[in-house]
This record gives C-alpha cells, structure tokens and sequence, in this order.
C-alpha cells in the first residue's frame, strides 16, 4: 500500500468510528421498537442504569455531533438531584474531552491541518499554542466551538493531556452548571439559574475580548 494511501486511512479512523456509533445506535431503536416513553420510563425507574446510559452516551456523543450535549447535560440534571447531577455531567464531560483528544493523538492525517486554512480565525489561535497552549485551549472552549473538533486538534497538536483538560473543563464547566441546574429546575425563574447564566456570559465575553486584544493582536 503507498505512503499516502496509508496516511489517509489512519486519518479516516476518527470518521469510521463516527459511522459505526450513529448506525450501532440507530439498529437499536429501530430493532428494539423503543420509544421516546419508553426510554423515559426505564431511565426514570433505573437510576443506576441510567447512570452507565448517559455515561455511554457522552463517549457517543465524543465522536459524533448527533447527540446534543446541552440536552444531556439537563437531561442528567432533570433525573438526579444537583450534586449528583454536577458529578455525572463532570465526569461525562471529561469523557468526551478526553476521547476526541485520544482519536486527534493518534491521527496521522496532515488532512487535518489543511482544513484549518478554511477557518483562519482558528488557524491563528492554533499558530499561538506554541506560546501559550493552555490559555488557548481554554479560549476556544469558552467561546463554545465544538469541543469534538477541538479534542481532535490539540491531540494531534500532542498537547499535554492534562493541560488540555484542565483548561477545557474550566471553560465548559460554568456553562454545564448553567444547563445542569436549568434542568434540574426547568424554572427560569430560579435565582441559581440566572447566577449560573451571568457566570456563563461573562466567561464568553472575557474569553472573546481577550483574545481580540492579545492573541489575535498582530
């Protein structure tokens, strides 16, 4: 097999695993017949199952973007109580970081790199990771870019895996407690919410106008 053929094959792994969990995940409803009520009803009545579901569904949700994180995260809200809830939504948080970094470290495709020249923007944040990796990886995070796509980048980057991590889950973090109480209470006239939403926005606003300052700065 030539070189390049190898080297697209490598970097189609990432994409190949995407496809497997969409229609892994689509013969189950279908054969099982299930519905949303049933679904419901079983996560309602088994708290423990529905622990290891949602965790499942956050690697899922690592690899492909049909399964909106925001919802999980209330939905985890919406079944336990907070403290619980912040843990599971933590822990799944992490799980998806952490996947989508595994599958950038061991892609060998520069493919990678040549998308970035559609998005110069992200391109000159990436070019600044030699000088200040964490602070850009919290950035764009906390500007709320896909963290699947983001994963893959800093770990073919070979970004330090706890580095990458800790400043990703700082940036997440205020907005999966926004979403997590919100869930939790779907009240929007809960004082927790709304302090969890100002926290949110400010970290947006921080992150957006320092990297218009700073590292967008010629």
């Amino acid at each position: 097999m030539k070189p390049e053929s190898k080297e697209m094959l490598k970097g189609s792994i990432p994409i190949v695993i995407m496809i497997i969990c969409i229609i892994s995940a689509a013969a189950f409803v279908i054969i099982n017949d299930l519905s949303f009520e049933d679904v419901y009803d079983f996560i309602m009545n088994n708290r423990t199952e529905a622990l290891v579901i949602i965790l499942l569904l956050y690697a899922v949700k690592s690899v492909t973007v049909i399964i909106y994180y925001s919802l999980l995260v209330a939905l985890t809200g919406y079944i336990f109580d907070l403290p619980t809830a912040l843990l599971v939504n933590s822990a799944g948080t992490l799980i998806c970081l952490t996947i989508s970094y595994i599958m950038g470290y061991f892609t060998k495709n520069e493919a990678l790199f040549k998308k970035l020249n559609k998005y110069p923007k992200i391109k000159r944040y990436i070019n600044r990771c030699e000088e200040n990796s964490f602070l850009v990886c919290y950035i764009l995070h906390a500007l709320g870019l896909s963290t699947e796509i983001l994963g893959l980048i800093f770990g073919f980057l070979k970004m330090p895996y706890i580095r990458y991590a800790v400043s990703s889950f700082i940036a997440i973090a205020p907005g999966m407690i926004c979403v997590t109480i919100f869930g939790r209470e779907l009240d929007f006239r809960s004082p927790a919410f709304w302090v969890a939403v100002a926290v949110e926005v400010t970290v947006i606003i921080t992150a957006y106008m320092y990297s218009r300052k700073r590292l967008l700065k010629k």
